[in-house]
């Protein structure tokens, strides 16, 4: 069977898709201002909630102090007893209108929760009706490019012009494709150096303790302080070998991410530090740490280096991606209307002059 006889054949089942297509169409960009409506709701809901919390503790002391007078005899009658008995009653008094007063905001602010609640019920309805209406769009719309393609897929030496189209979304696609890897690798070796860099972190801050341990070895820390700085710059050595894996991870990701220094940690010797330990030998275990700690602080700033060049990349392949989707997009439409238009051209019936001529 021929493609034009095929058209003919499926004109009735494209108008019908087409026409279901059309009343589907707006569902896509409704369901994006629902979930943003929905997202406002529940971020209301939770503030909300918090702020009742606060209402609560505040209307239940409220309550602690007005019982307080309202129920005290014994308080009563000291204050009658030393001639106050009007004070009493206007303590009593105060205390019982600001109970009343937390009391009734606290049922205003749980009020406005209720409508907040209904409003996201009723939003959440509305948000399950958006979704199969774009479930049905989605079906209907994969049904179309089904037929289409049954149709025009491969060259089709009738329509030319659809070939055309159809090579260009080809390409258009593989360029998405590419684009839409290079982003997710450069955005994954962000996520590593960025991982890396709360690793550098804590090695700083344990080559720090390490140093302030050493620094109170050279006068007389003894044993337990040993203990602590080398303790310390364990976790500075794990801590740096995290680093490194992250890097080596982020660098197989991106190749333009280049590698960092070796940072030395200075673990010492235990058999000098505790036979041998003496002023010359904390000392010299000091300025190890310190170098340590200065070729840390160096490549620390490196690795922010390569984390900012590496997030400005990921940005700028982003935006790559998006500008390449957008330009699939319109490859898509053209070559759906062009098949579309092949359809209402070769499926059309015949003028009247055409026919009897």
């Amino acid at each position: 069977m021929s493609a034009q006889q095929l058209l003919i054949q499926a004109a009735s089942k494209n108008a019908e898709l087409l026409q279901g297509l059309n009343e589907t169409a707006h569902a896509s960009s409704a369901l994006q201002q629902s979930q943003a409506y929905l997202s406002d709701l529940d971020r209301e809901i939770n503030e909300c909630d918090a702020h009742i919390k606060r209402l609560e503790s505040k209307t239940k002391a409220e309550l602690a102090d007005h019982k307080k007078y309202a129920e005290s005899t014994a308080r009563r009658f000291m204050h009658r007893a030393v001639g106050k008995k009007e004070q009493f009653a206007e303590k009593a008094s105060k205390e019982e209108r600001e109970y009343v007063e937390a009391l009734a905001e606290e049922n205003q602010a749980k009020s406005r929760r209720e409508e907040w609640v209904k409003n996201r019920d009723e939003a959440r309805k509305h948000h399950a009706e958006l979704e199969g209406i774009n479930s049905t769009h989605r079906r209907l719309q994969a049904e179309l490019d089904a037929l289409y393609n049954s149709i025009f897929a491969g060259p089709t030496p009738d329509f030319p012009d659809e070939d055309q189209k159809e090579w260009a979304l080809r390409q258009a696609s593989d360029a998405f494709n590419e684009a839409k890897r290079r982003h997710e690798a450069e955005a994954q070796a962000v996520r590593c150096l960025s991982d890396a860099d709360k690793f550098m972190a804590q090695a700083l801050h344990s080559l720090t303790e390490a140093r302030s341990h050493s620094q109170m070895d050279m006068f007389g820390g003894g044993t337990l302080t040993d203990m602590m700085e080398r303790n310390a710059l364990s976790r500075a050595q794990g801590a740096t070998d995290k680093v490194e894996m992250l890097v080596s991870q982020a660098q197989r990701l991106s190749p333009e991410i280049r590698g960092l220094g070796k940072i030395d940690i200075a673990h010492g010797h235990v058999m000098s530090d505790i036979m041998f330990d003496n002023i010359f030998t904390d000392m010299a275990q000091h300025d190890r740490i310190k170098d340590s700690q200065a070729q840390a602080q160096r490549e620390a700033l490196n690795l922010k280096d390569l984390l900012a060049r590496a997030q400005q990349r990921s940005y700028q392949l982003l935006q790559g991606a998006n500008a390449a989707l957008a330009r699939l997009e319109t490859s898509r439409k053209e070559l759906q209307q062009i098949r579309q238009d092949t359809f209402e051209r070769v499926a059309r019936p015949p003028a009247y002059d055409e026919a009897v001529a």
